[in-house]
Order: structure tokens, then sequence, then C-alpha cells
């Protein structure tokens, strides 16, 4: 991997990890395959990480903090527009990356988004509701967001984030006047 100036070994070990989940399932890279890849000393790697698995979690975490952060303001209520605004900063994000997320392996995708929802599901600060409606709604919610995603990017990302943020937004409008009602 070719250093530059503001080169860190932590992230060219994440960008390592990524690019051979492109070529291989997750389960048959090694350690050897991520020092090679990222041209750092096997002591950097774990200077850095206890395993693999870290790295894998260091990648979800990363996800799953950006998607918190953005999505924690709007999550209690339905305002449209900061919830189109959340959405087109989700999808615009993750195009961004997808030449990136095209080329990592079916089954890779896959563990990278259980880690994140599970990430997301221990955000004590996302689910400390009082009300039974409140907490499940705020569940569903962040559920909806991420499996929609995950389907998008293993079909492919054949449609555009304008269509995908007008699907969500006809599906978070219906539960925000659903959950008035009941």
């Amino acid at each position: 991997m070719k250093k530059s100036e503001g080169y860190s070994v932590k992230q060219g070990i994440k960008d390592s990890v990524i690019q051979l989940m492109a070529e291989k399932p997750y389960m048959d890279i090694t350690v050897t395959d991520i020092v090679t890849r990222a041209g750092v000393a096997r002591a950097s790697f774990y200077r850095n990480f206890n395993s693999i698995n870290d790295v894998i979690d260091a990648i979800s975490d990363e996800l799953s903090e950006e998607l918190i952060e953005d999505v924690s303001p709007i999550l209690h209520h339905y305002d449209e527009r900061k919830w189109r605004e959340f959405l087109f900063n989700h999808f615009y994000r993750i195009e961004r990356r997808q030449k990136q997320m095209k080329k990592i392996r079916f089954e890779n995708i896959s563990v990278i988004f259980t880690r994140t929802e599970d990430k997301i599901q221990q955000s004590e600060s996302l689910f400390a509701e009082d009300t039974i409606q409140n907490k499940y709604l705020i569940v569903g919610k962040m559920g909806l967001i991420n499996s929609v995603t995950k389907k998008w990017v293993d079909t492919g990302m054949q449609e555009t984030p304008e269509e995908m943020i007008d699907f969500l937004m006809s599906l978070l409008k219906e539960i925000g006047e659903k959950a008035h009602y009941v």
C-alpha cells in the first residue's frame, strides 16, 4: 500500500482488510495477508489490533458511529425535512463508498452490516426510552434503515440515492402516522 503524508498505520490496516474482503471470504483472510497488503510489520498490526475481528469491529464502529451521530437527533419524532436530510447524507455517503462496497464479497458485506447493526443495538443513548412504543419505534426505524441499506448494497445499488430516500421517506411517514394513532 502506498504511504502518503498523513498515512496512518491503523487506517492502512483497515483499508487493506476492506481490499482483501473484495478478493476472498473474511474467514480466509490472514494477518500475513493484511500486513503484506498494508506494507507494515506484523508488530504494527498487533500494536493497533488484537485480531482480525478487532479490525472488522473498528470498520463497523466507524459506520455505526456515523449513523448514530447523524440519526440520534431525529429518531424520536418525524420531521420530514430532517429525515430527508439525514437519508440524503446517508445514501450519498454509501454511494461515495460504492466502488469499495461493490468490490467487497457478498458474505463479507453481511459481516460488516451485521456487526454495525449490533453496535447500533448496543447504543444506550438511542434506546433509553421510557415507553414501549418509543423504544420499539426507534429500534424499528434503525433496523429499517440498516436493512434497506444492506439490501441496496447487496443488490448492486441499482436504484439512485433519490429513489432510496423517497422509498424510505414513505415508510417513515407511514410509521410516524401510525404511531400517533396507537
